[in-house]
């Protein structure tokens, strides 16, 4: 997140909320005082405790119940704050503090449903606060209101240019109304042109090129005459070094009529000319069309976010926000490295050196990973996914003694990584524990998408002497395994051919 509003700030707005009554007597105007002085020397707690006292005296005084929850918030007592800034916020509704404050104290104790209106109020009290809409940005995001989120962003951008964390909210949130209106147009007919051509800018944007030109040839059957796929597959050649083969395909697309955008401003316009913020968005009720040019604006515009976010001057907040979308995407061992150089510039800081360690165990770079996971696991011992992953390692390396008790451990949490039931169960059978790999496993099946997990439950059951389950469990890893290989086999025959 931004840096907070300076302290300076923060004790401006919190000193300026209420004076002291002026029939106030001297023990009063001495807590007044002391919660001043310890404002300012950074003794939130201390502050809280005076603005208690003071409201408990003058209980019927808004602006002392927003200096307490104020003071509450900055000593890192949300859950107590958020009851007198709630009570401010109501009785003030032209106070920028207690607004923001209540919806700060909503968001960090991860309430973003309930932090969403203060920080709304508190953006349309004082627009110009460059922390509210990144907090207000945030909540937005968590609640799946990607569209208002945008605003937000795009707000914070307008403020201050060169923000990471604005760039990163883009590229974040025109990447989820990307994908709703993608899920949208499937949802309707999932074999339409306009999907398929969809899918296939995502194919040739993740560097698939045989499977990208297979579905746009695939659209192109159906819809033949689209000026825009041929050259889109003029560029996928250009990408694969067939020179004269894209010239062939842009001599197919010369020849097709082009988007008359002379006269008017079409969502497919906006896109063609490259702005897409006037097709932007989403909304359910609109037309397969619209959806379609939706879908590839917020793509472009996320794509156009991320680039800015990539050039902007290297920092910590910015290489962490870097490899939050790395890992995001999929792309774990660049993530790691955006780690590890945000941790050069900030050494020690324990966030970063957590998300390191678990980019590096998702890179597969266990080695290295090894003595972060064990560190952590030490000192995080109610946080499953320390264990999972190190319990996987050691499983991997065929440790499973040393791997049972920590996967144990991590499945007794109930948010625990699911692959850490799919390791136990694989621990067990391989210490010859058939009967709890068998019931470790039987909570998995649900999630097995190539036939391993009914296939480690198969020889649990020949462990036991089950035969007819065991056969059962083989039959369903026989038709899982096919099928995936089926999938993969198709792919591996995709294959970049000239036009046709």
């Amino acid at each position: 997140m931004p840096k907070p509003i300076a302290l300076a700030t923060a004790i401006a707005l919190l000193l300026s909320v209420i004076a002291v009554p002026a029939a106030a007597q001297l023990d009063p105007a001495a807590l007044a005082e002391q919660a001043r002085n310890a404002m300012a020397e950074r003794r939130f707690a201390d502050a809280a405790d005076a603005y208690a006292q003071l409201a408990a005296r003058f209980p019927g005084e808004p602006g002392l119940q927003a200096n307490l929850g104020m003071a509450l918030h900055l000593s890192a007592q949300d859950d107590d704050a958020v009851g007198p800034l709630t009570r401010a916020a109501s009785a003030m509704p032209s106070s920028f503090p207690a607004h923001f404050y209540l919806g700060a104290s909503f968001t960090r104790l991860q309430r973003f449903s309930d932090a969403v209106e203060p920080l709304r109020h508190a953006v349309r009290l004082a627009p110009q606060e460059a922390f509210a809409r990144a907090l207000l940005g945030d909540a937005l995001e968590a609640v799946a209101k990607y569209s208002e989120a945008a605003d937000a962003w795009r707000g914070l951008s307008e403020l201050d240019p060169s923000s990471p964390y604005a760039s990163a909210g883009l590229a974040r949130t025109y990447e989820q109304l990307a994908v709703q209106a993608t899920q949208e147009l499937i949802r309707r007919d999932p074999e339409s042109p306009l999907v398929l051509r969809l899918l296939a800018r995502s194919r040739l944007a993740d560097g698939q090129l045989p499977s990208a030109l297979y579905l746009f040839r695939q659209a192109l059957a159906r819809s033949p005459d689209v000026r825009s796929v041929h050259e889109a597959i003029a560029d996928l050649y250009d990408a694969s070094g067939h020179a004269d083969w894209a010239a062939a395909e842009r001599r197919r697309a010369a020849s097709l009529p082009p988007v008359d955008c002379s006269s008017t401003s079409t969502p497919e316009c906006s896109v063609m000319v490259g702005s897409g913020n006037e097709a932007a968005g989403f909304s359910p009720d609109w037309t397969t069309e619209r959806l379609f040019w939706a879908a590839r604006a917020n793509a472009m515009l996320s794509g156009e976010a991320y680039l800015k976010l990539r050039q902007l001057e290297p920092s910590v907040d910015q290489l962490a926000l870097v490899a939050g979308i790395l890992s995001d995407q999929g792309k774990f061992l660049e993530a790691s490295e955006a780690y590890r150089r945000a941790l050069a510039m900030r050494p020690g800081n324990g966030t970063l050196e957590r998300q390191f360690a678990e980019a590096l165990f998702l890179a597969r770079r266990g080695d290295e990973a090894r003595p972060l996971l064990e560190r952590f696991l030490d000192s995080d011992p109610q946080d499953p996914m320390w264990p999972a992953m190190l319990g996987n390692l050691l499983a991997q390396e065929q440790d499973f003694e040393l791997a049972v008790p920590l996967l144990e451990q991590a499945v007794s949490f109930p948010d625990h990584p699911p692959s850490a039931r799919t390791d136990l169960g694989r621990s067990y059978l391989s210490l010859g524990r058939a009967e709890e790999a068998a019931e470790t496993l039987l909570p998995a099946l649900g999630a097995d998408t190539d036939g391993s997990i009914h296939y480690q439950l198969a020889q649990a059951y020949v462990q036991l002497g089950r035969r007819e389950a065991a056969q059962g469990a083989l039959a369903k890893y026989r038709e899982l395994e096919a099928r995936s290989r089926r999938l993969t086999e198709a792919s591996a025959e995709l294959e970049i051919t000239p036009p046709e």
